[in-house]
């Protein structure tokens, strides 16, 4: 039986490190509730940072979950909400 196969034919596709990006964003959640909006947006920014970090170093077997389509695809997709959502952050007025 070949390794990558378990019973009736299914194919294994481990999640690799996509927890991260949960824990990430459990981190921002508390933030949002004991700090501010601000805060959750930078969380969450840097949240998408290190997971594109994490897709453009790591081979595809490590990463699991977080290999969606290209590597390059990946790494630009995450990186660009990162900054988009950490500038939104930046920009709120909360006076």
């Amino acid at each position: 039986m070949a390794p990558e196969s378990q019973g009736r034919g299914a194919v294994r596709q481990p999640l690799g490190l996509w927890w991260l990006g949960v824990v990430g964003l459990v981190v921002a959640a508390v933030l949002l509730v004991t700090s501010n909006v601000r805060a959750f947006g930078y969380a969450v920014g840097v949240t998408l940072g290190v997971l594109a970090l994490l897709r453009a170093v790591l081979p595809a077997h490590r990463v699991g979950g977080l290999a969606v389509r290209t590597r390059v695809l990946d790494v630009l997709t995450l990186a660009a909400l990162g900054a988009s959502v950490a500038v939104l952050a930046g920009l709120l007025r909360l006076d």
